[in-house]
């Protein structure tokens, strides 16, 4: 009862310093965002050309727009820029698929990399405090990038930041954190749980997964197996890198107070950047499947929309390997109708992985086995690859 109120106080706490927006002043930033794109880019000019220029009278109007994907991004290059460019701080480059190969570039102002921190320091307040040791296994660590903003907000409060990065050595991450014991990790959940398969002896209070799809049960394995609270974040460079947090309360993920997400008809999130300087995107169709709450919560993100017309999602086959300790990590392909599934955790794993697999009953022929050398990079996306003969 005394950590239900602790974690609920908490709560109440973020909620009063970082309040969500009301529906006015949301609308208010919204128009004021909108006027000022269509006068200085001359993509939304173009693009707004032919709408009233008249402000919007109510949020829901918002869906009047028309939504950007990721190719306006590329094609609209440097004519999405709505600042100078000696204001410009940081440049992202993307790959991108889809595009013909060409990149996505996104512009961000210092005041942009700020609003960013600022929704770390909050976030990160819900999960520790002053003098808490924070480990990030994260990649991201050059200037400005995730790992800089994060540390920033963190030691925003006093907390204590240290940047790991992507795990490659599980010995050593474990060796580190041993010696370092940190109250919190920061990582992606392929390689938390990993982590926590490998070395159970460490005990974090709490873990924040982030910058990929996890599934209940890869939480459930870190909470078990740590004894921790697993807490999940959401976010993407198009948001700027923050996006929305779920509280030790487990009341969903709280959308930062700059950005407006909607669910579109087809299941797919839009975002759209109420106070973003340098590159605003209105409608921004992010590639994943999500469910908004009222009050500015994300109550779920259920993977990538592409994948939905794969006969198999990586996000249903962790659901499946990752309730299976002795699979430390796996990779799958489809090839003429047979799953192949490479694991890594030796016969055990592969043992685990074949039994639960069949229990699925996922209508097609398997094929498992071990492979020590599979490995998450913790980078890029993982998926189901796909291949016809």
């Amino acid at each position: 009862m005394a950590l239900e109120k602790n974690l609920m106080a908490d709560t109440e706490k973020f909620m009063r310093t970082y309040p969500p927006l009301s529906e006015a002043e949301a609308l208010e930033q919204l128009n004021r965002q909108i006027a000022r794109i269509r006068a200085v880019s001359p993509f939304y000019a173009r693009r707004y050309a032919g709408l009233s220029a008249e402000p919007l009278s109510s949020l829901e109007e918002l869906k009047t727009l028309p939504c950007m994907t990721q190719k306006d991004i590329v094609r609209g290059g440097k004519q999405l820029l709505c600042c100078p460019p000696g204001q410009v701080r940081r440049m992202v480059t993307m790959q991108t698929s889809g595009t013909t190969g060409a990149p996505k570039r996104l512009a961000f102002s210092d005041r942009d990399l700020a609003d960013t921190a600022d929704f770390f320091r909050e976030g990160m307040r819900l999960l520790c405090g002053p003098g808490d040791r924070v480990m990030i296994f994260m990649p991201g660590s050059h200037p400005d990038g995730l790992c800089d903003l994060l540390s920033r907000g963190i030691r925003g409060f006093g907390g204590i930041p240290r940047v790991y990065g992507p795990i490659r050595d599980y010995a050593d991450a474990a060796r580190v954190c041993q010696a370092w014991m940190p109250e919190v990790m920061v990582g992606v959940p392929v390689q938390i749980r990993r982590l926590a398969l490998t070395a159970p002896d460490l005990r974090p209070r709490r873990v924040l997964l982030s910058a990929d799809y996890g599934a209940p049960a890869l939480f459930q394995t870190v909470e078990r197996v740590w004894g921790c609270q697993a807490l999940n974040h959401y976010g993407m460079t198009e948001s700027g890198l923050g996006c929305a947090v779920e509280t030790p309360v487990r009341d969903g993920m709280h959308i930062r107070r700059d950005i407006l997400l909607e669910t579109l008809e087809d299941g797919e999130l839009a975002l759209t950047t109420l106070r973003r300087q340098a590159m605003p995107l209105i409608r921004y169709r992010t590639g994943d499947l999500g469910e908004i709450l009222s009050g500015g919560i994300l109550k779920a993100v259920y993977g990538r929309k592409a994948e939905r017309e794969q006969k198999l999602s990586v996000c249903r086959l962790d659901q499946i390997l990752f309730a299976c300790d002795p699979v430390l990590d796996y990779q799958a392909g489809i090839r003429d109708g047979c799953l192949t599934v490479a694991v890594a955790g030796g016969r055990a794993a592969e043992t685990a992985a074949g039994k639960a697999l069949e229990e699925a009953g996922l209508g097609m022929a398997v094929k498992v086995y071990e492979d020590e050398n599979v490995f998450s990079d913790g980078v890029h996306k993982r998926s189901v690859r796909t291949e016809e003969g």
